[in-house]
């Protein structure tokens, strides 16, 4: 007897009662979706205590970690950029704490925490493992390329970018799961609040495009269609910083940003040398110009190869070059900075966290202690050039101390000398600063002359706020030394380098040291590098600092006369300016005349 195969018995819908769905059915259903659909995903598994509390740890781990950053203070070098929303988070700090460092540098650590907490969310998004996840978010706590980042308060405008991009993508796959346009709607605003955080995320739908096209196997069209408002926001948003921000006067070039792709990636590996300013590669011929194109080609196009096999491991080297883009296309100095790679370490870490598990995949008898040798392993190198390179910020020499012994840029040397020029300042009976507090006199002392006999008695006469004292007099010889001993490498190492406030800085050096006639000197190179700026403002700013020293230096040489030329040029292109670059000009000019006609 053949058998019979039994059909499921459906029950037949009432005919009395239209077929309907719930509420709840209809809100759920995305649109285009068919009722025999498997049921929603959501793109973070597991519960929101367990994902919440994953994320409180790696806020409270970022703040461990960079606590000694606390006591840093302010440092001088500011990044330009037009960036409104990072500049009021600093007015933000302002109303909390006033002008305290402590309270920057916490925002700046909190920030950096709760990007690293959006880390874990968007890893677990895309690779749905919360072991992934987990360890990428622990390599982007511990990664030494973003040292720069929270340590610097002035870079603050990458962290805030990164925290709002991070959860843009997050509404995103949202949207893309719920087809909600409110979701859609959020991830624009997400992404509007990153650019003005810093434009550098303006090729970021590029990154959106990826997810779709690798993840969802969407077609390129449909993707293309709505990052539309997208690419709108940031035209706009360029447009803007455009008209605010100065122009650096230089020129795209294949070989020098090829090679600077190449540093960059190295550095993402956790295994570079980290130091605030590298010197830029140089422009090249025209072989090399096609060398660097055939690899810039190679980059954005390999990837593609494995975007079936390894969807995941696509979508990271394509957060990394899409990321990393942006700095490379825009005229920035320095191609190639640490504070530049902290949205691509995103995807290097999620890139670097799925090799780690799947290399443990590969041997599942020791799976677990693989993963765990491997992520530990990895951590410790990173977390030992971390803390290393932290180091070297919190040296009472400055940072730039240990940077010159990383790097040849003519900036390192010119800061560094800068730090020495203004301690000086604080030393002595004739002080052109206020005298350090007792304490930090004494730490700076000990560290800059750590190996030199005359320390004790140094120490002894600042603890007894002797600042007529031979020994801090020779101590304060010692500091305008080394100043000018860096201030002459920096001008050996200008190139091409438009540098008019290192000649400034020359010619304030010698003021103190009383050789005015060298001071005026290094003025007027002053004057003459300042014409070559590519930005009138810039050009001004210096032009009105030369000449007021100027000023000063004819005064000191006694001519009364021209020091008063000098000082009314000064405040009259002051005045047409528009803004305050030195606010005790008018004072000075009047205190003069005074004793100009005194003399008459």
């Amino acid at each position: 007897m053949p058998s019979i195969k039994k059909n499921k018995i459906r029950s037949a819908p009432d005919a009395t009662a239209p077929s309907r769905r719930s509420a709840a059915e209809k809100r759920q259903q995305k649109p285009g979706r068919r009722k025999s659909d498997p049921p929603y995903v959501s793109i973070l598994p597991g519960s929101w205590k367990l994902n919440g509390g994953i994320v409180l740890l790696c806020i409270v781990a970022t703040a461990l970690l960079y606590a000694g950053d606390l006591h840093l203070g302010f440092f001088r070098v500011d990044d330009l950029n037009y960036s409104p929303l990072h500049l009021l988070s600093y007015a933000l700090d302002y109303a909390v704490g006033g002008l305290n460092g402590y309270a920057f540098h916490l925002s700046n650590n909190l920030w950096a925490g709760v990007v690293g907490g959006f880390v874990y969310l968007v890893a677990l998004a895309i690779t749905q493992e919360r072991r992934t996840a987990m360890v990428a978010a622990l390599l982007f706590v511990v990664h030494p390329v973003h040292v720069e980042a929270i340590a610097w308060i002035s870079s603050r405008k990458d962290l805030v970018a990164a925290a709002f991009v991070l959860p843009c993508v997050l509404a995103y796959l949202k949207y893309r799961q719920r087809g909600a346009i409110a979701w859609y709607i959020a991830s624009l605003l997400l992404f509007l609040f990153a650019l003005v955080g810093k434009l550098s995320v303006a090729a970021f739908p590029a990154v959106l495009v990826i997810l779709d096209l690798v993840l969802e196997k969407r077609s390129l069209r449909q993707s293309i269609i709505d990052k539309i408002p997208f690419l709108v926001l940031a035209a706009l948003v360029a447009l803007a910083v455009q008209h605010a921000q100065p122009s650096t006067g230089l020129q795209f070039d294949l070989a020098m940003h090829a090679k600077a792709f190449v540093q960059s990636w190295w550095l993402l590996t956790g295994l570079g040398n980290y130091v605030i300013y590298r010197v830029p590669p140089m422009p090249r011929d025209t072989l090399s110009q096609l060398v660097g194109l055939g690899i810039l080609v190679s980059l954005f196009v390999v990837p593609l190869l494995l975007r079936k096999r390894y969807p995941v491991a696509t979508v990271s080297i394509y957060w990394i070059l899409f990321t990393y883009l942006p700095t490379q296309v825009l005229p920035f100095s320095y191609p190639v900075t640490d504070r530049y790679l902290l949205l691509p370490s995103v995807g290097a870490v999620i890139l670097i966290a799925w090799l780690l598990i799947k290399a443990a995949d590969q041997l599942p008898r020791w799976k677990a202690a693989t993963a765990t040798t491997l992520v530990v392993a990895v951590n410790f190198i990173w977390l030992t050039q971390t803390l290393g390179y932290l180091s070297e910020w919190r040296d009472p020499r400055s940072v730039w101390f240990a940077a010159t012994r990383k790097s040849g840029d003519v900036h390192l040397y010119y800061e560094l000398g800068w730090e020495y020029r203004e301690k000086a300042a604080s030393f002595g009976m004739h002080r052109r600063n206020a005298p350090l507090p007792p304490e930090e006199a004494r730490r700076y002392a000990s560290v800059v002359w750590k190996e030199d006999p005359r320390l004790p008695q140094l120490l002894t006469e600042l603890a007894g706020n002797q600042h007529g004292g031979p020994v801090e007099k020779e101590f304060k010889e010692y500091l305008l030394a080394k100043a000018g001993e860096n201030f002459d490498e920096a001008v050996t190492r200008k190139g091409a380098h438009i540098m008019p406030d290192l000649f400034l800085s020359r010619g304030v050096c010698f003021l103190d040291k009383g050789d005015m006639q060298s001071a005026k000197k290094e003025f007027l190179a002053g004057v003459d590098e300042a014409s070559e700026l590519p930005y009138s403002e810039g050009q001004q700013e210096s032009l009105i600092a030369c000449h007021y020293n100027l000023a000063v230096a004819e005064q000191g040489l006694g001519h009364s006369k021209e020091a008063l030329s000098w000082i009314r040029l000064a405040e009259e292109e002051q005045d047409k300016l528009g803004k305050t670059v030195l606010p005790g000009i008018t004072p000075a000019r009047q205190k003069l005349e005074s004793i100009t006609t005194s003399f008459r």
